[in-house]
């Protein structure tokens, strides 16, 4: 190869180059994209997209069951042949009593109903902190409670199962890896459990969305708040149901700590409106919780508790 010959190849190297910085690609990979909702789906939560419901007394099952009919009930949201996604909080090896994971009876519950509605595969996914994973699944209940409705626990600990992810409109967070099987999925439910976080003041649904982030802790440095907010405008959950069934209020995320028993079930479309309302179950406002109002400035969702219609059930 001549001199001119090198300059000409460098200068196509250097054009190929700026494209795909532009593009945001990296390593050859294509930034991936949620599966979008059908028309039927995205049209339904368009209209109940302010309604927060929150389910009180009774069997948990019960609660779930009655969160999610102010919402159209589960049946609007799964459909028959529909792959559809958990992703509760099992990071932990704690048990069902210490409140740092999801109630294992929330999940059982939403398997079950849907189960009833006609999905096809029910996928729970979880990047869990503590180690063994299978020992979090075990200690929490959800692995017991999964197994014998037939759904299938999904390990997200290896970054060969996470897709690169670019985010148009993010302040801080402008490219991670997401759990392939979160952006397939036909249905995304967010199962968070509302507790005490002592990075974030408390940790709700759209914190609990960590969980199906490959690198989370480069955002503890990037800011977390901000990071959290950034991720929700390209990782929207179909429906969010918190567990405040019983709520770890100090050490948390993992305790042991103290709990405190709300008996609720909250259940929304907006993930925003969800935390928002959560927030008052530790004595706090939505504008205590800065990766609440970054999404919420952002335009994921609401945060103003009067803009929302709250419907106890």
């Amino acid at each position: 190869m001549d001199r001119r010959e090198v300059l000409q190849w460098l200068g196509l190297a250097g054009v190929a180059a700026a494209i795909a910085g532009c593009s945001g690609q990296r390593g050859g990979q294509s930034s991936a994209s949620q599966k979008p909702l059908s028309s039927a789906k995205a049209e339904h939560s368009r209209k109940v997209q302010s309604t927060v419901a929150i389910a009180s007394r009774g069997s948990v099952h019960g609660m779930v069951e009655r969160a999610l009919r102010p919402l159209g009930g589960i049946e609007k949201f799964v459909h028959p042949g529909d792959t559809v996604v958990l992703k509760p909080n099992a990071a932990w090896l704690r048990t069902p009593e210490q409140a740092a994971n999801t109630h294992p009876e929330v999940v059982a519950a939403v398997i079950d109903l849907c189960k009833k509605a006609g999905a096809k595969r029910i996928l729970i996914v979880e990047h869990t902190c503590d180690n063994p994973a299978a020992m979090c699944f075990e200690m929490s209940g959800i692995r017991k409670v999964a197994e014998a409705r037939g759904a299938v626990i999904v390990n997200a600990n290896a970054e060969g199962m996470y897709r690169p992810l670019n985010i148009t409109g993010a302040k801080v967070l402008h490219q991670t890896q997401v759990a392939r099987d979160v952006l397939e999925a036909d249905c995304f439910i967010n199962l968070p459990v509302a507790k005490d976080h002592s990075a974030t003041r408390v940790t709700l649904g759209l914190k609990n969305l960590m969980g199906v982030v490959w690198d989370r802790q480069s955002w503890h440095v990037q800011g977390v708040h901000e990071c959290i907010g950034d991720f929700a405008l390209a990782v929207k959950p179909h429906l969010t149901i918190v567990d405040a069934t019983r709520i770890l209020v100090t050490r948390g995320p993992k305790g042991p700590g103290e709990v405190k028993y709300p008996n609720q079930v909250i259940a929304a479309v907006d993930p925003v409106a969800a935390d928002a309302f959560a927030t008052t179950l530790f004595g706090l406002k939505p504008s205590d919780i800065g990766y609440i109002m970054h999404a919420h400035r952002l335009g994921v969702g609401e945060a103003r508790l009067n803009r929302l219609n709250i419907t106890r059930v």
